[in-house]
């Protein structure tokens, strides 16, 4: 597999069902260091796996997709400079060689402003804990137990994909785990036994979706199918039928009745192609004569 990835091979590669939690890591500016043009005009962007620098994407995606502390405040979080990001690599290629710290652009940025302090308060075996404290402080986050998590753009997320509004009243318990089960399901689709990966997802989906409904989230089937299908149709491999890993989804999507009439039609259109390509490459395959 080459370097550089679409959406649809990277979610492949990392072990998920549907693309949609690469999705929200990209609207959150998560993969902003990841993200590559795309490799003609009109086409969707790509994703690279082991860029010089960084941590490969699978160690990334990991780290910002892990079980985490609930922390209201990152709803409000504004976007980080995209320079960070460039700091974020030239530290964490500096601490490679000694074993450090894999950072990211808001991490970068808040070990700027708290090493000062950190430095203050002494070196010794235990020196990383004051400044993963102060970098705490300073409303980021540092791999460690008792470190809030690291922003995630919740609000915009769900401006696309459902609804999002922190003043909703609250919900009774039967409501929060439809909501729960729903948005559990929509990020994780497994078919058949699950495997150990599979269920470590469950696990995380499920974590995330219990704070986001208690922070403002709510399900909407329309605009998270018409959201999935927009997503799987901007990468070029989809519309043009030549994504395997992607056909079950958008057929599940075009079969569901949820989808806008321009999604509709494209969704058909992309499912005709598929069937085409497979006619064409069945057409071409050798006759065998016994």
């Amino acid at each position: 597999m080459p370097a550089a990835v679409t959406f649809s091979e990277a979610a492949k590669a990392l072990g998920f069902r549907s693309r949609s939690t690469l999705f929200r890591l990209k609207d959150a500016g998560d993969l902003a260091d990841y993200l590559r043009p795309p490799s003609s005009p009109g086409g969707a962007q790509l994703l690279e796996l082991a860029p010089r620098g960084l941590p490969p994407l699978a160690e990334h995606v990991s780290r910002c997709v892990r079980p985490q502390i609930t922390n209201e405040a990152r709803h409000r979080r504004p976007r980080i400079d995209p320079r960070w990001g460039t700091v974020a690599g030239v530290l964490t290629e500096a601490l490679a060689d000694r074993g450090g710290l894999s950072l990211c652009d808001a991490e970068a940025q808040a070990i700027a402003a708290a090493l000062p302090d950190a430095v203050a308060d002494g070196f010794g075996p235990d020196g990383l804990e004051p400044l993963r404290l102060a970098v705490a402080n300073a409303g980021s986050w540092l791999a460690g137990p008792g470190t809030p998590p690291h922003p995630e753009g919740t609000g915009e997320f769900w401006s696309e994909w459902g609804q999002w509004d922190p003043t909703a009243p609250p919900l009774s318990d039967a409501e929060l785990w439809e909501h729960v089960a729903q948005i559990t399901a929509g990020m994780v689709r497994t078919d058949g036994p699950l495997t150990g990966p599979q269920a470590s997802e469950i696990h995380f989906q499920l974590g995330e979706a219990i704070a986001a409904v208690m922070g403002g989230a709510r399900f909407d089937p329309v605009r998270w199918d018409a959201a999935s299908a927009r997503s799987l149709l901007e990468d070029p491999d989809v519309s043009g039928g030549l994504c395997p890993h992607s056909l079950p989804e958008l057929q599940r999507l075009a079969a569901g009745g949820l989808l806008p009439p321009d999604l509709q039609a494209a969704a058909d259109a992309a499912l005709q192609r598929y069937r085409e390509n497979d006619q064409q490459a069945a057409q071409a395959l050798p006759v065998v004569v016994s």
